[in-house]
């Protein structure tokens, strides 16, 4: 059978990702989540206060470390918080926590939001990104880089033409920095990699849920992270985006939660939005 017409699985589990982790058999080829901000949600894991907030983060990561494959690839999306007109750095914080606990940080990307809420701020303008950043247990995890190539546009019909001058061979950069670029490797290629700022719009719709990112900003990163078939898994599920994009490109998913309104928001979401295709979806504590 191929791959292609294998079914695959979406579990919601409702319950502290910490409890839930070390009961699973499975072990996950990538995590992607956005855990709740800093005293953004009430009622949602405490509501956590940003001075607190990467030493509650680090009591996850033995889990977290635990249920990835050696290769695998872990994507945190975390914004930090403006706290009495300044920015507070719980983020950095909590990336600085999670390296000395063992953690890569292979890249960080910029989710950069195409349409950013009105509205006016002092000393401060409008709030058009937020960072997605990628940890592993390795220097060198998995990527699938062919799944997220782009077009390389038209500037190249021109611009590889007709090579003359340096152009002719690789050459150092014009002030000497030791970079240099070879644009005969160039020469009719269709596909480039992109960049590692994905433009993305903000959901419309809330789904009743605070802080919904939207399904593309998780398939980004499944695609590049994962082969068909592969087992993402989403710690902090909310709304079940992640699972949204997990099953539309036929890969498996576990999300947990420890809300049982938001599970409950995924699986109606999940039966609705999904190009199912015969995936089994399953609940459990809710």
């Amino acid at each position: 059978m191929l791959a292609a017409e294998r079914s695959v699985y979406c579990k919601i589990i409702c319950g502290d990702a910490r409890d839930i982790i070390p009961s699973l058999s499975e072990k996950a080829d990538l995590i992607v989540t956005s855990p709740p901000y800093a005293d953004a949600r009430k009622s949602h894991y405490d509501s956590i206060h940003p001075d607190s907030y990467a030493r509650w983060f680090l009591t996850f990561h033995k889990s977290l470390s635990s249920i990835l494959k050696p290769e695998g690839s872990f994507v945190l999306n975390v914004k930090d918080k403006v706290v009495n007109g300044a920015r507070h750095r719980f983020v950095w914080e909590t990336i600085m926590n999670l390296e000395a606990a063992g953690w890569k940080s292979v890249d960080d990307y910029i989710w950069h939001k195409t349409n950013p809420m009105p509205g006016y701020w002092p000393n401060r303008l409008r709030d058009g990104w937020e960072y997605c950043f990628h940890l592993s247990k390795t220097n060198k995890p998995k990527m699938y880089q062919k799944n997220v190539k782009i077009p390389i546009g038209g500037w190249n019909e021109v611009r590889l033409s007709n090579l003359k001058g340096k152009s002719k061979t690789r050459h150092n950069s014009e002030n000497n920095s030791g970079f240099g670029r070879d644009l005969r490797n160039w020469v009719g290629k269709k596909l480039v990699l992109p960049s590692n700022v994905i433009d993305l719009p903000l959901v419309g719709k809330n789904f009743k849920h605070p802080a919904v990112f939207p399904v593309g900003l998780p398939a980004f990163f499944i695609r590049l992270f994962t082969d068909t078939d592969g087992l993402i898994i989403d710690p902090f599920s909310g709304s079940g985006t992640t699972g949204i994009a997990a099953i539309n490109l036929h890969r498996n998913s576990i999300l947990i939660d420890n809300s049982k309104e938001y599970c409950k928001i995924a699986y109606e979401r999940i039966k609705a939005e999904s190009n199912l295709n015969g995936t089994k979806v399953v609940k459990a504590g809710f």
